[in-house]
């Protein structure tokens, strides 16, 4: 990631030349990377789960689906906070929550407990996202803003690499409840990291923020633009088709066809790779091509994965290679068009930038889990459900950016 400049002027000269340029940029990353880790690490761990507490796959997928909608709720508490508060305290008053939830996960002696403490996990793991996107537009200002996110997408395409690698390893050698051990430590770590190196941001704290009355003004500013709208919800459609494959591969890949854990890791993880891709190609096309481009490519990249996948699959072709291979690359396509539309909703309004991501935050999560539950009433935890899933939100998130998104558009 380049070494920019930061504009907030809280920060000391002495600061702006060490620890702003290097640790922050990573604190920031690994905050926003916080919540995949979160979901990814677990995946492995369900198989074993559910023979362990003796239920059904289906009471064990709502550990993922809550706590993703819980992240998303979240966000419209932290976002605000932040913009009123400062980002500083928010943020550590929610890493602590994290890792004290995480506690709660490992002690679980039921699947509801589990449940109700994955919820809180999630909610506290709301603070992450929300409140670094708005740090990023605080720091990098309206210039640097959709880059930076571009480099740091790359960065953070590596908790999915990395984390189902590492359950797998956890849940081969110590079992499931090794996952949330770690978990509570990492945040642990980046609480008393952000606490260390970060100062206040937020140059702009509103004492209105909280303000029904001015919270209610500023959705419906934001809820009205057609322009924020179309930014938001690329980001969110893209997702549902991920979140798909997040709750139903471990069974498809596991159950299924017979992978192992470890290798299971690494078929995911190879499917994160295409995150990776995406987002480094957004970031060194953003001078070329332009934002509005770059979503162009990438949704039509991302529905003709899609299509590709459901296609093979009624071909009657099933393997472990006809569903990682378009996987790819529907998260290449992903993975271009995320940093370009997140930067897009946010940067226009720094006065309520907090806010601005919270909303985009909680209608990414919110919506995903909605999507899945859906398929899930109708399909059980199959491979048909999954690539059903994953092609309709290629097909819906390339209508959007065609209706909702102009060629013209741009952050």
């Amino acid at each position: 990631m380049p070494l920019l400049p930061i504009k907030g002027h809280n920060l000391s000269a002495e600061q702006q030349s060490s620890t702003s340029r290097i640790l922050i940029p990573i604190l920031l990353t690994g905050l926003s990377g916080l919540p995949p880790l979160s979901i990814d690490m677990f995946l492995p761990s369900m198989p074993a789960m559910v023979e362990e507490f003796q239920t059904h796959p289906t009471h064990i997928q709502p550990a993922v689906t809550f706590f993703l909608i819980a992240l998303g709720a979240a966000q419209l508490v932290f976002g605000p906070l932040s913009d009123r508060f400062g980002r500083r305290p928010i943020l550590l008053i929610g890493l602590a929550c994290y890792a004290l939830a995480g506690l709660g996960c490992l002690f679980a002696p039921t699947v509801g407990a589990l449940i109700l403490a994955r919820v809180l996990q999630g909610f506290a793991g709301g603070s992450g996202p929300s409140v670094s996107r708005a740090v990023v537009r605080d720091i990098y200002g309206e210039i640097h803003a959709a880059r930076i996110m571009s480099y740091m997408a790359t960065a953070i395409a590596l908790a999915p690499i990395l984390a189902p690698v590492i359950g797998g390893f956890l849940q081969a050698h110590f079992g499931w409840h090794s996952v949330f051990v770690v978990l509570s430590a990492l945040g642990g770590l980046f609480f008393f990291g952000y606490l260390w190196a970060v100062p206040e941001t937020n140059n702009l704290i509103d004492p209105t923020a909280m303000n029904p009355t001015r919270m209610t003004a500023n959705y419906r500013d934001l809820l009205s633009s057609r322009q924020y709208l179309g930014y938001t919800f690329m980001v969110a459609i893209l997702f549902w088709g991920m979140f798909a494959f997040i709750t139903n591969s471990s069974f498809v890949l596991i159950t299924e066809l017979g992978v192992s854990p470890q290798l299971y890791g690494l078929c995911f993880g190879s499917v994160a790779v295409g995150l990776m891709i995406g987002a480094f190609l957004s970031g060194r096309l953003n001078n070329r091509l332009g934002s509005a481009r770059i979503i162009q490519i990438g949704s039509l990249i991302a529905a003709s994965a899609g299509l590709l996948l459901l296609g093979l699959k009624l071909a009657g072709v099933f393997s472990v290679i006809s569903i990682i291979a378009p996987m790819c690359l529907f998260t290449i396509g992903g993975g271009m068009v995320r940093p370009q539309a997140m930067a897009g909703a946010i940067v226009p309004y720094p006065e309520k930038a907090g806010l601005a991501s919270a909303l985009m935050g909680f209608i990414q999560m919110s919506t995903a889990g909605l999507f899945v539950t859906l398929f899930s009433q109708f399909y059980s935890a199959s491979s048909i459900s999954m690539v059903t899933a994953i092609a309709i939100s290629g097909v819906i998130a390339l209508l959007v950016r065609r209706t909702l998104l102009p060629s013209g558009a741009t952050p």
